[in-house]
Parts: C-alpha cells; structure tokens; sequence
C-alpha cells in the first residue's frame, strides 16, 4: 500500500504518468465475473413471490427480449451496459453434447487482499490541484471514459466506492452543482404543485417532501410565476430572477408524470384517500391526480410516437406564448416525461434557451437531437445551448427514448438501509427503479459532504428530502438514504440500455390488444374537457381581447352552451396517431344468425370518434363546471 502511495507521490506535477500508473493498476486488478444466476435470483424477494410458471415465463422471455446481457443488467439494479454476452460451442452430458452456449460477464475490480486500500492510498497521493489533470490525462488514455466512470462500472459496492470517489474530481464544479441543485428542487418538486404563483412564492412547507419552497426561491432570488396548464397534460411554469437574484437566467420548467398509473376516472385514487383518512377535499385532489397521472403515463409516457410529444405538439402555441414574455435565454428543466419535453421543446426553439437540465428523465428522438446539433453547430455557434443529464442507475426511465441532447450525463446509485441500524447501505432492482425515480438526487448527495458553502447548505436545510427518510410503509422502517456518484459520461459515450424499440413496439400494438383499447379509454373520457379547454384558449390567445372581465364575457357562450363543439385540429391528429378506429362492434344489437353450426355475429357500429369527427364533441355540465373554474388559471397562462 505505502509502495504504491509512493510511486504515485513521486509522479506528483506529471499527470499524464500518474494516470497511467492509475490506468496500469486498474487493468491488471480488473477480472470478468460470470454472472450465473437466473433472472427470478436476481430479483430477490420479487422473485421469489413469482409462482414457478411466472418464474419460469420471466427466466426465458425477459433474455430474449433484451438480450442476455441486459438482462442481467436490468435484474441486478443496473441500467448502464455492464455486461457482456459471449455465445460459443458448450459441452455437456445430454443428448446433445456439443451446442451453442451463451454465457454472461461482467468486469468488476478485484479488490481482495487489502487493493481498496491500496486504490485509495493511490487517489488519495495524487495532490488536490493536480486531480482535474489527471482525471483528464485518464480519460485520454481511454478514449474519452472518465476516472469516475470507470470506477462507478467496475465497483457496484457503493459502500466501497464512496470514499474513492470523494478523491476524484467531483461530479461538476462548485457553481454548476449549485445552479443544478436548485434546479432540482424545481423540477423534481415545485413544478409538480397546482398552487397559484401567490401560493407557491409564500409556501414554507412542500408537504410530500418537506422543502421550504419559500425560503429556496427567496434565497436564490427567483419568483414563480403563474401555473400553465395545457391540453392533454402539459404543465409548466416559469420561474423569473429578481434583480439581485443569484443568476440572471429564467427558468423554464415542465412537469413529469403525476405517478405511473391507469385509473381513467380517477377513483381508486379517491377511494384511497378516504380509505386512509383524508378529507372531502383531499378525495377530490387525489381524484384529480389519478386523472392527471392517467393522461400522462398514456398520452405521454406510452404515446406510440416519442415520449412527451403528444403533450408538445397541441400546445406548442402556448408555449409560444410563454417564451416570448421571458426575457433572455432560459434553462429548460425537467424530471421524467418532463425532462423529455425539457429537451423537446429547446430542440422546437432553440434560440430561446441557453441551457437545458434533465432528473431522471426520458430520451427523445435522434431527429430532434440532430436538429438541436445543426443549430449549435451554425446559427448557434457563438453560443450553443448545452446540456446536462442527471440519472439513477438502475432507473429505467433513462433506457426509453433515443438519445439526449448533447452534452454530458451523471450517474449517481441511490442506497439505503433502515434507520439507526449501522448496515451497510444497500439497493437493489425494485427499489432502484421505483423509489430511485423519484428521489432527489443532488440534494441527498449533499448531505453525505462533509463541506458546503452557505448556498449548498440552504439545499441542504430547505430542499428536497428523499421520501424514505420521512416516513415507512407499514411493515417497514424509515431509511437513512444515500446518493452515490457512479460516473461521468459525455453524450457520444452513453453507457445506458436502451429500450426504445421495445416500448415503441408495445406501445404501438396497444390498439390491436382484445379489451378495451387503453388509448381510446382516456381519450374518451377526457376528450370534452380538451375540447371546451382548446375553445376557450383560442380566447385567450386573441389579442383583441384586453381584459380578464372582456375574456369572461367571450368566453360565457361556451360555458353555458349546451351544443357539441367542433374536434380541435391537434385531436384529429391525435386519434390518426394513436389508431383510434371508426367503427367497432355492436354487442347490444340483436346477433346476425349465419349457416348452421355457425357463431352468430354481432354487426358493427360507428365509434364516438365518428361521430365527433362528424357532429362535433358534446361537453357534459360537470366538464362546462370544470373549466368555468379554471378560467383565471387558463387566463394567466396566456397572458401571464
């Protein structure tokens, strides 16, 4: 250990043959690891709850869907490609002795006989001012992968690897953490609020995950401004610099997924918060938010087209809007499907933005990056709009979609272990896709650094806590939470699986499925609203009216019509991209009786969409109520 410390020590002012050094001793303590359990082992007790039939079904289908070695990536709590499949000639006693056989591996460090502490002492001699140098000279020798990427791929054990990374150069610099870790609180917490801007900018207590919105925007000197809330799911807000604010950049933020989930009408969600206790109101929010979160894992999340563009694509107008009252260019941020439209929409405008910051978020297509990459590399070019991705591994939100934007991406692992117990801190696939989606990252990484500056630490004491650590499921304990650096990449080099083709696959297959079509469901039942709601924006939008009181006054024959109204453009469109069809069976029409032996069949009947297409849309009372309320809301998202 002091041999190799010394070494290091005498290469100190020659970055370039400390990191070969490094290199050196990495390569010849790096062994490939057979990964030999089934896919139903390595989910633990998830898997152990499957019967033996589902086992079974999950042990053959799952490998050959994503392949062997993603496979094993996946099911072990891994969403970056760290193993590898090798097909070749196998041996064995059966009938059949010699056959093709593929089997699976994964680099890992060998680190027994004291080499953590070996690799420590190493990283640990290199002299503070020299790391960036020689973190630089690595990567070189590698084309292009980082210390810390190496290290996050080839020792998974956070436990062990925490205390190396603290000896290499951090994730980002100071001032870009600081910026980025506001942002989260942003796009992970405050641009999921329905509150009013008076609300939000007064609000001491975010109660899912006990930040202090308040005292966030006050002591980095920004204002929320009004919620924006458009068709289909679309949810934004801007968030504008006071004059002495800590930077002068507006921010642009859009809302993820309220929860993956179906519930159409938003029931079981009620049912739920009258089971557990909540009041008239708290039903009718958790309604609501079943309702929104439907819309937005179907239309957005399993939209047959790219994530997040049929949320973008009939609101375009306004966002429009939106951006031409923000003054200067403005990041762009958000968590999930709002971190693909995060990227989408800077990809429509990229004029508009300077910089874009994705949690946990989706992918978009290749089309879109390539437009975003011709525009830095000509009208943009003396100020192109960068990026940078924030993930968990193990995450598998970050596997959907085709590509980022272009810049650079941050893997962190999300670790925990009961409260109080002194254990060592663990994850594993279920927890990292489910509750390392939804955590805030940068703010539990905080907390595990021992030194901050005064603006670090009001994220510290006022951001966003990790939901574990405030309160358990029943039959669990609340958690001490850790997020652990795992790596740096640039764009060109990103280590994710990819499951674009399969989700595009499924998602496009959904109308052909028997039942009900899940698409046409929540079309169905939201589609009065989106049509009363595209009426009344066409109001707003107009320029010719001046006032709130003038808008009402217009907007007042809608309200208290009864007539259908027409399909909305943008809908069309919609019902074309998700297939909807025009005619479907008529089971309570008396069966057509063929030949003998025969089933009787039943004839068919033109669907609702026809019928809209052809007549117009009719809008219930109950949805003519809903909007009336919502009328100073949709005011201020056109006009601010």
């Amino acid at each position: 250990m002091q041999r190799s410390a010394a070494k290091m020590k005498a290469l100190a002012g020659k970055p370039t043959e400390q990191a070969a050094l490094l290199d050196q001793w990495i390569d010849s303590h790096t062994r490939q690891v057979p990964m030999k359990n089934s896919v139903v082992q390595n989910l633990g007790p998830t898997g152990e709850g499957l019967s033996w039939w589902q086992g079974a079904l999950a042990n053959s289908v799952t490998p050959a869907l994503m392949g062997p070695a993603a496979a094993q990536d996946l099911t072990t709590g891994h969403t970056r490609k760290l193993s590898e499949a090798h097909t070749g000639l196998g041996f064995s006693l059966s009938p059949m002795p010699v056959g093709l056989k593929t089997t699976v591996t994964r680099d890992a460090l060998d680190l027994s006989n004291h080499a953590a502490a070996v690799l420590k002492a190493m990283l640990g001699a290199v002299a503070a001012k020299d790391r960036h140098a020689v973190a630089a000279a690595y990567a070189k020798r590698n084309g292009g992968k980082t210390l810390s990427a190496a290290l996050g791929e080839l020792i998974l054990d956070a436990n062990v690897r925490g205390p190396l990374m603290a000896l290499v150069p951090p994730p980002v610099n100071e001032e870009t953490l600081t910026l980025d870790a506001f942002l989260e609180q942003i796009a992970v917490g405050l641009v999921y609020s329905n509150q009013s801007a008076a609300e939000m900018n007064a609000d001491t207590l975010d109660e899912r995950r006990h930040s202090n919105p308040a005292a966030l925007l006050s002591h980095f000197g920004y204002t929320a401004g009004p919620l924006i809330l458009g068709r289909w799911g679309l949810q934004m807000r801007v968030f504008t610099p006071k004059a002495k604010g800590r930077w002068q950049t507006p921010i642009v933020a859009f809302r993820g997924t309220e929860g993956v989930q179906f519930d159409v009408q938003g029931k079981a969600a009620a049912a739920k918060a009258k089971a557990d206790g909540g009041s008239m109101q708290a039903q009718a929010a958790a309604r609501r938010g079943g309702i929104e979160g439907t819309v937005d894992t179907v239309i957005g999340d399993a939209s047959p087209t790219q994530i997040g563009w049929l949320q973008v694509q009939p609101n375009q107008d306004l966002i429009e809007a939106n951006l031409a009252r923000v003054k200067g260019k403005a990041i762009s941020t958000g968590h999930s499907l709002g971190g693909a439209i995060a990227q989408l929409v800077p990809a429509l405008y990229p004029a508009e933005f300077d910089q874009v910051v994705t949690f946990q978020a989706a992918n978009i297509d290749k089309a879109m990056v390539d437009k975003m990459r011709a525009y830095n590399g000509g009208k943009g070019q003396a100020d192109p709009v960068t990026a940078r991705h924030y993930r968990i591994d193990g995450d598998v939100v970050p596997t959907a979609g085709e590509k980022p934007l272009d810049g650079q991406i941050y893997y962190f692992d999300r670790v925990s272990r009961d409260k109080g117990s002194g254990k060592p801190f663990t994850n594993d696939a279920a927890m990292n896709a489910s509750a390392g989606h939804v955590t805030p990252m940068l703010s539990t990484y905080l907390r595990g650094q021992r030194t901050l500056s005064p603006d670090l630490q009001e994220i510290v004491d006022n951001g966003l806590k990790d939901e574990a650590t405030l309160s358990a499921k029943p039959g669990q304990k609340v958690q001490e939470v850790k997020t652990v650096f795992g790596g740096s990449y640039a764009t060109a080099q990103d280590p994710r699986i990819v499951t674009e083709g399969n989700r595009k696959l499924a998602t496009g297959k959904l109308h052909l499925v028997p039942g009900t079509d899940p698409f046409e469901e929540v079309v169905y039942a939201n589609i009065a609203y989106n049509t009363l709601l595209s009426h009344i924006e066409n109001l707003a939008a107009d320029r010719s009216i001046k006032t709130f009181e003038q808008f009402k006054t217009r907007a007042e024959p809608l309200l208290s019509g009864t007539a259908p109204l027409p399909l909305d453009p943008d809908d069309v469109t919609l019902s074309k991209v998700l297939n909807m069809d025009h005619t479907e069976t008529d089971y309570e029409a008396r069966p057509i009786v063929g030949y003998p032996g025969t089933m009787p069949a039943f004839p068919a009947k033109y669907a609702p969409i026809k019928s809209y297409f052809d007549n117009g849309v009719p809008i219930s009372p109950d949805v003519r109520v809903q909007v009336r309320s919502q009328l100073e809301i949709i005011w201020r998202a056109w006009r601010g």
